[in-house]
């Protein structure tokens, strides 16, 4: 029997009815709870999708898509994290075509990315940052590159939400002054 609250989650996420809602309810997810239940919720909506039964109806493939891009991100940063750790390319093993296209281009254009992080934090140099921040900052700052049916607001936000769900409680700020310094240059 699936919990309450990841039901009640993913009815929300399906009834969402804009990118903005959705980066909301999953920003007030992860300071509540983390992503285990917005990952949960999303698992539900997706087994719903693919005929299962159970406690949420199946939305449609545009509503599923769009909710989809909110865990996305978090299996590309997890992709990067590894990858930047590992010093290699990311491992799409998993990651839909969307997320390896995602993963993939961060990696491709990471030198390119540093520098112009680097150049809005001088106090932070690039490689001394956390590696989960400036795997979250390299992604953020791609999509605000090359994501232009994205609004800069909804980007932002879900970087913060990552940096909040995966790093220090002082990320987010962190990760939100660098990526607004930069979404009017992108």
């Amino acid at each position: 029997m699936a919990d309450p609250a990841v039901v009640a989650l993913a009815v929300a996420l399906a009834g969402a009815s804009s990118e903005e809602e959705l980066a909301g309810l999953a920003r007030a997810e992860a300071e509540a709870d983390g992503t285990g239940r917005l990952r949960a919720a999303v698992d539900l909506l997706r087994a719903a999708a693919g005929g299962e039964e159970g406690p949420v109806p199946a939305p449609d493939p545009a509503t599923l898509f769009r909710i989809g891009r909110l865990v996305r991100r978090d299996e590309v940063l997890e992709a990067l994290y590894e990858a930047d750790l590992r010093g290699s390319p990311p491992d799409t093993t998993g990651l839909d075509e969307l997320g390896a296209g995602l993963a993939t281009g961060v990696w491709e254009e990471r030198d390119e990315l540093d520098e112009a992080l680097g150049a809005v934090s001088p106090e932070w140099r690039v490689e001394r940052m956390p590696a989960i921040d400036r795997s979250v900052l390299r992604l953020g700052l791609w999509e605000l590159r090359h994501r232009p049916e994205l609004s800069a607001g909804v980007i932002i936000s879900e970087a913060v939400r990552l940096a909040k769900a995966y790093s220090t409680g002082r990320s987010g700020a962190f990760v939100n002054g660098v990526l607004g310094r930069l979404a009017g240059e992108a």
